[in-house]
């Protein structure tokens, strides 16, 4: 519709210029020198019109001459990047479907037209890793630096993934350390750098990393306690392998305040401290903590000290029973304490009170031993068929190796008894 009433104006306005012209045809005098020419004002339009389209054309004929080589290879590097990025996706899907090979031809073909260079040698550099081709796998990874600077952490970090793949771990530790120079708050940089230390067991520098790791935001507060347990024991452990002391109590005090008051960390320090000959000083941290406040891990700590002195020992753990009469694993730690203080009678009560409240395997194979040692054979028997059944129901238990194996030796002497009497104590 609305082009037919521009076509109806159109014709309008041209007639009313005939007619205007038919009637005022006018004239147009043009002189130069000694020549004139005189011509209608309507063959003068006529005459101009047709020159400006001529020149006009001409103008377009020498502006798409002088571009016609710009355009012709901007039309030809489109047609290039479309090939690409045909080959790209090609190259992908030969990569998913496990042609290693033919993917990273495809992907390095098309990778100088393509529009991202990046993802070509980035996927060329994982197909070249399923070959076990690392250096041609590096090589890949540089060219993909060198076409996208900007990507150089994604690039490293995934370098460092594939290194670890293959079990390279010097190297992706050295890739690992240079990310962490440029970005040094880089949270999944940091997790794998602890990812890294963990497996090479490289206690001090994990710890070093700890702070940044409890920063992060991605892993657990958990998580992060759980990996704080792994250092400190195998702080511990390293510095008991060398008779460290000090090395022991310098681990402990460059642990945060708060760290220092976790029962879990503070057992296992007051255990390594009487390992390592200060057994006094670990009985002192226990009794002033658990005096402080009670804590069950504690409790059961406090009855693996063998101090100087068991009896004082014995004595300040039995001024937390007014407080604690049916705890049981205050009564056990009492048993042990009054066992090393050599007070049989008194280790007997307390390891029956503590079976009382809370059947242990451990309580039962320690109560045999000891009744082994006050001659009452039938009695210990009882004691070992007790834990032998309660073993073989599932029940967990610090069941530690030295009383285990004393207790099977001491099983082994009693007359009737042999350790494959177990399942019989489990379906009596």
């Amino acid at each position: 519709m609305k082009l037919l009433l521009i076509a109806l104006l159109a014709m309008i306005l041209t007639g009313a210029a005939v007619q205007w012209a038919l009637h005022e045809p006018g004239y147009v005098l043009l002189a130069w020198g000694h020549w004139s020419v005189e011509l209608s004002l309507v063959l003068f339009v006529v005459l101009l019109g047709a020159a400006f389209i001529v020149l006009y054309a001409l103008l377009r004929i020498v502006i798409r001459t002088w571009i016609a080589p710009a355009d012709i290879a901007r039309r030809l590097h489109r047609s290039r990047a479309e090939r690409a990025r045909r080959q790209l996706i090609k190259g992908l899907l030969e990569f998913a479907e496990g042609r290693w090979n033919q993917a990273e031809r495809l992907l390095l073909r098309s990778a100088p037209h393509s529009d991202t260079p990046l993802l070509n040698y980035l996927a060329a550099a994982h197909a070249a890793h399923r070959m076990q081709d690392y250096d041609r796998r590096d090589l890949y990874l540089r060219k993909a630096i060198e076409s996208d600077p900007k990507a150089e952490i994604a690039v490293e970090l995934s370098q460092a993934q594939l290194q670890l793949d293959r079990g390279q771990t010097e190297q992706a530790l050295a890739t690992l350390r240079h990310l962490r120079e440029i970005a040094p708050d880089h949270a999944y940089v940091v997790r794998l750098l602890g990812k890294l230390y963990l497996e090479l067991k490289d206690w001090g520098e994990l710890e070093r990393l700890l702070p940044r790791l409890r920063r992060s935001t991605r892993i657990s507060p958990e998580r992060v306690n759980e990996l704080e347990n792994r250092i400190v024991r195998g702080l511990f452990e390293h510095a008991r392998e060398r008779h460290d002391l000090s090395a022991l109590k310098q681990a402990w005090e460059a642990l945060p305040r708060k760290s220092r008051k976790r029962p879990e960390l503070l057992g296992l320090y007051a255990r390594e401290l009487a390992a390592l000959g200060e057994p006094m000083q670990a009985e002192r941290l226990l009794a002033r903590t658990l005096n402080g406040q009670w804590d069950e891990t504690l409790a059961a700590c406090y009855g693996d000290i063998r101090s100087s002195d068991p009896a004082q020992q014995l004595k300040t753990a039995e001024a937390w029973l007014s407080a604690r009469p049916h705890n049981g694993t205050l009564l056990l730690s009492l048993a042990r304490l009054s066992a090393a203080a050599q007070l049989w009678g008194k280790a007997r009560s307390y390891y029956e009170a503590s079976l009382a409240e809370a059947p242990g395997v451990s309580a039962y194979f320690e109560l045999g031993e000891l009744l082994m040692r006050l001659e009452e054979t039938e009695a210990a028997t009882h004691a070992y068929r007790e834990g032998l059944r309660l073993s073989l129901e599932g029940h967990t238990d610090r069941l530690e190796g030295p009383i285990l194996s004393r207790s099977t030796a001491a099983v082994a002497r009693i007359p009737n008894m042999r350790l494959n009497d177990a399942e019989d104590a489990y379906t009596a």
